[in-house]
């Protein structure tokens, strides 16, 4: 959020995850005429989203909202396939295939400038 307000000042930014609400997305961003939502998820190695999480990020992408999941790979070598620090942006259609899929926007460490400014580019 301190990453998003210091980078788009103008823009609006509501954070909506809490422990009681279910299914709704992390966070969204209005700017430009523009709302667009973002779920955050840590991978450390897995993945995992709600089948409810999934419906609603799915049927918002689907109706015009541009909705993504955000997934912060945290770096865990795996035996012969070490992954390396990443910041990933999936489509709700690709999310079971995260790991080959989706925009890196950020490799080897969580650059956040590099975040938001792909968070930029979708309300230009």
């Amino acid at each position: 959020m301190r990453q998003i307000q210091t980078q788009i000042p103008e823009a609006l930014a509501i954070r909506y995850e809490d422990r009681y609400t279910g299914g709704i997305p992390d966070l969204s961003i209005s700017w430009r005429g523009q709302t667009s939502f973002w779920e955050i998820k840590y991978a450390d190695p897995s993945c995992v989203t709600s089948k409810v999480q999934h419906y609603l990020c799915d049927q918002l992408d689907t109706h015009g909202f541009h909705c993504r999941y955000i997934i912060f790979q945290r770096g865990i070598p795996k035996r012969s396939h070490p992954r390396p620090r990443q910041i990933r942006i999936v489509k709700p259609t690709d999310f079971d295939h995260w790991a080959h899929l989706g925009l890196v926007v950020s490799d080897g460490r969580f650059d956040y400038d590099a975040l938001v400014d792909h968070i930029a580019t979708v309300h230009q």
